[in-house]
């Protein structure tokens, strides 16, 4: 069973397999407006954005847990740059500990690692997707992330 993410959607919103379209107080606009559209990113404004991003998913963690949570499928291109930064072009399929090891570059870049020195692309937009994507996994608990089939 899949989870499909909806990123560019205002707001953003997860459909589950089964059940009603759950829209979060949250786009990645407001997280670009809210600090995560300078890049590289300061160490506060990814506090900010993971705040903003938890305090918009807390109030429907139980009603996701409530689906089967194989796979979390990203329904548009948030996340296109993610297979480059992780090292693997030709995979659309990823595991929650990638998610996590592309996150940690986050977290070193915000407190001052070079971004061209991590990989992390100077991509405002995929920051926030980054965010919203890795808080996600982490506190509803999906192993897998699915991507869009590169055309």
């Amino acid at each position: 069973m899949t989870t499909r993410l909806y990123l560019h959607a205002t707001p953003i919103t997860l459909q589950p397999a089964h059940g009603e379209a759950i829209a979060l107080a949250l786009s990645l606009d407001r997280l670009l407006a809210d600090g995560l559209a300078r890049f590289p990113p300061g160490e506060a404004a990814i506090e900010r954005a993971i705040a903003t991003t938890e305090d918009a998913l807390m109030p429907h963690v139980a009603a996701l847990r409530a689906h089967p949570l194989e796979v979390l499928w990203v329904a548009d291109d948030g996340l296109a740059a993610l297979p480059t930064l992780l090292g693997d072009e030709a995979r659309t399929r990823w595991h929650i500990d990638a998610l996590e090891r592309a996150f940690n570059l986050l977290a070193d870049v915000a407190a001052g690692l070079p971004a061209h020195r991590a990989g992390l692309p100077a991509q405002p937009r995929f920051i926030a997707a980054l965010v919203v994507v890795r808080e996600l996994m982490h506190h509803v608990g999906w192993q897998q992330l699915q991507l869009p089939q590169p055309d």
